[in-house]
This record gives structure tokens, sequence and C-alpha cells, in this order.
């Protein structure tokens, strides 16, 4: 008998997730319920300890990296984030019925064979969604992705990000850190150049 795979589930863990909408409705192309998503993040943020480090919403799904800290995990934090925002888009929408696609996709940041490199790669894939999708020519330019928060120090976004302990050790000086970030940049246009 064959299931699904099991999660990895744990505390003081970071993740990768990433949820479609059903049929890749574009239930998300006003931003009004981009905002609706954030709204979300922040109530569920209040009943479970998580830290928020990163995200991209397009209209038909959206990323997240989230750290998970004690007390909790990873499915209670999503089951919470997309069964109240099912509820809430639904009734907006005046619909019933699934909005997800299919369970929410994960990844756990910390078992790749280089973390810091993976995630570091990661928070330019989620930024050059946008870029992907035709929406703006440079990721900096879409208000609702996360890359600002690592580019900017102390930047204030839309919503609270904590910046991840990842990018925090990489240097004690912020101007280091970015210098790095900024090289991953430029090594993720290099791929992306290829693939096109």
């Amino acid at each position: 008998m064959s299931g699904r795979p099991l999660r990895y589930l744990a505390e003081n863990t970071t993740y990768h997730v990433c949820a479609r909408f059903v049929n890749y409705e574009k239930f998300m192309k006003d931003d009004i319920y981009k905002r609706l998503l954030f709204q979300v993040v922040k109530e569920t943020q209040k009943k479970h300890n998580f830290q928020f480090n990163a995200y991209e919403i397009l209209d038909d799904h959206y990323h997240m990296i989230i750290k998970v800290l004690t007390g909790t995990l990873i499915s209670i934090i999503m089951h919470s984030i997309n069964m109240n925002f099912a509820k809430k888009l639904n009734k907006l929408y005046n619909r019933r019925g699934p909005v997800f696609n299919e369970r929410y996709g994960s990844k756990v940041i910390e078992h790749a064979k280089n973390p810091i490199k993976y995630f570091l790669s990661l928070l330019w894939y989620l930024a050059y969604n946008s870029v992907r999708k035709g929406l703006v020519s440079d990721p900096r330019e879409y208000l609702y992705n996360s890359i600002k928060h690592y580019l900017q120090e102390n930047y204030l976004g839309r919503i609270k990000i904590t910046v991840h302990e990842i990018f925090l050790n990489l240097s004690d000086q912020f101007s280091d850190r970015l210098e790095v970030l900024l090289a991953m940049e430029k090594e993720y246009r290099e791929i992306l150049s290829m693939s096109y």
C-alpha cells in the first residue's frame, strides 16, 4: 500500500512551503486578497510560535519560508493559514468548495546539502518568481515579496519579517552579508538566463 510520503515535522526547523490554488485559479489577482493572506499570517502568529522569514505571493500560488519554534509543528501552522485563508476568501468571493489544489509542498532548509547556499538561492528563487511570470523586470519592484527585508537593513515592509539567522550569521556587518546575497543573485541570474 503506497500513500503520501510522511512530512518531517520538528520544532526549531525551517521550511520552504508552497501552496497552489485549485485549477490554478488567480484568486489573488486583486491586491486585497494578497493583503488578506498577510492578515491570516498575522492572526496565525498570535496563536502559534513561528518566525515568518520570507514570502512571495503571486496570483495563483504563494511561497513562504517559516521557521517553526518550540511548541508547534509546520502542519499545525499551515493548516491554520490555509484553512482560515480559504474561509475568508470563499466568503469574499461568495463561493464554496476547496481553495487549494492539493496539500502544501514543503522542504526542510536545514536538510539541504549546503543549507546556507540553499537558503540564499531560495530567497532569489522566490523573488524572481514575479520576473519569470512577466509581472516586473526586477524583483525589487514587486510589492509582494520579501527580498527588500534582506537587501535593506531594518526594512519595514507590508508585514513583519524575521530575518533568518542563516543570513544574520554570514557576518556581523550588514554590508558583508549584502555582498554575499548579491553575489548569489548574480549566480542565480546566470542560471536563469541559461534556462531561457
